[in-house]
């Protein structure tokens, strides 16, 4: 469950229900509730008075604040990680971006969202820094589901050279003020980018129902 929210597979608003997830999954209904449970516990989901678990909405000030905290971290992570990547490593997020790449020509929300995750943590797992990478999950799981509102079509193209692949060159240098310098861009300027985004869905969809309203 967090690997979905984490990648975007769950959306903002959705209510999870227990008998379609322990469908899902082949398993009883008592350690899907645990796991949402813990989820709730975690804040990446939220719980209404009636007891329905579902994916928060977040705010503006909220998601801004998650972010900020994740440019902070994964630079903390990429700076650990610079030294110590290996050639396979390398080789494994050159063969995720090709991919996502690829997704994103195709404007497949879908495989976008998924190789984005594996690349961040792959390169994330390279600062071997467990606990680290634990916080960086739960900020993801967070945040994971908004990306829906970036990967709207038209999908966002902010540079002629995506930040993952001067991340990758500064990786193979093991140039650590490099490689930060390209995750910030990344996480920040794709960040920056959602925030645009998602409130153009908010006003679209305010819109969509004020005419509905007068129709």
């Amino acid at each position: 469950m967090k690997s979905r929210l984490m990648t975007g597979t769950l959306k903002p608003g959705d209510t999870l229900k227990l008998r379609s997830i322990s469908e899902t999954f082949g398993t009883s209904q008592t350690p899907v509730r645990e796991a949402l449970l813990q989820l709730v516990s975690e804040r990446a989901l939220a719980m209404s008075p009636g007891k329905s678990i579902t994916v928060p909405i977040l705010g503006k000030n909220r998601l801004q604040e998650l972010r900020d905290i994740r440019l902070c971290l994964e630079m903390l992570a990429t700076e650990r990680a610079t030294p110590l990547i290996t050639g396979a490593e390398i080789s494994k997020l050159q063969k995720i971006h090709k991919k996502m790449h690829g997704d994103k020509l195709k404007e497949e929300k879908e495989g976008v969202l998924s190789n984005n995750w594996e690349f961040h943590f792959v390169l994330y797992q390279a600062s071997r820094m467990p606990e680290l990478l634990a916080i960086i999950e739960g900020l993801w799981a967070q945040t994971g589901p908004s990306l829906s509102y970036l990967y709207r079509k038209p999908f966002v193209h902010l540079y002629d050279e995506h930040p993952h692949l001067q991340l990758i060159e500064a990786l193979k240098r093991h140039d650590v003020p490099a490689a930060v310098a390209a995750i910030k861009k990344d996480v920040a300027g794709y960040g920056a980018a959602l925030m645009d985004r998602m409130f153009e869905v908010v006003r679209d969809e305010a819109g969509s129902q004020r005419s509905g309203l007068h129709s």
